[in-house]
């Protein structure tokens, strides 16, 4: 313990702890940024949000024909086959029309051979 040299008092330099507070405070104070880029960015963001809301980037739409639109209503589920029925001037017409369209023609069911058996 003798061999370790005594260490002499610490003293703080003189008007130390009064310098201090403005030094740290100068050092907080931000560097001189570029303002004009925050208000760059804030007009992008505005411009942008503007045509986003009044949908100019969107394009129009191609009008449909009557029955793309009733059949989005149908396949929607927003109509049923009962109310495009109810719709009809002659129901009775359009339910023919489709099954002239689904179902084959009477000849077309019998091959030749079978239509002359007898």
């Amino acid at each position: 313990m003798n061999q370790i040299p005594k260490l002499k008092d610490f003293e703080a330099p003189e008007g130390y702890f009064e310098q201090l507070p403005d030094q740290i405070i100068d050092q907080l104070k931000p560097a001189k940024s570029f303002s004009w880029i925050k208000y760059a960015a804030a007009a992008v963001l505005l411009g942008l949000g503007i045509t986003w809301q009044l949908d100019v980037f969107q394009a129009e739409p191609e009008p449909l024909t009557l029955e793309e639109e009733v059949n989005l209503y149908i396949d929607s589920h927003t109509w049923t086959d009962e109310d495009v029925l109810s719709l009809a001037e002659n129901p009775d017409a359009v339910l023919d029309e489709i099954l002239s369209e689904e179902l084959p023609a009477e000849e077309d069911l019998w091959n030749e051979d079978e239509q002359n058996w007898f």
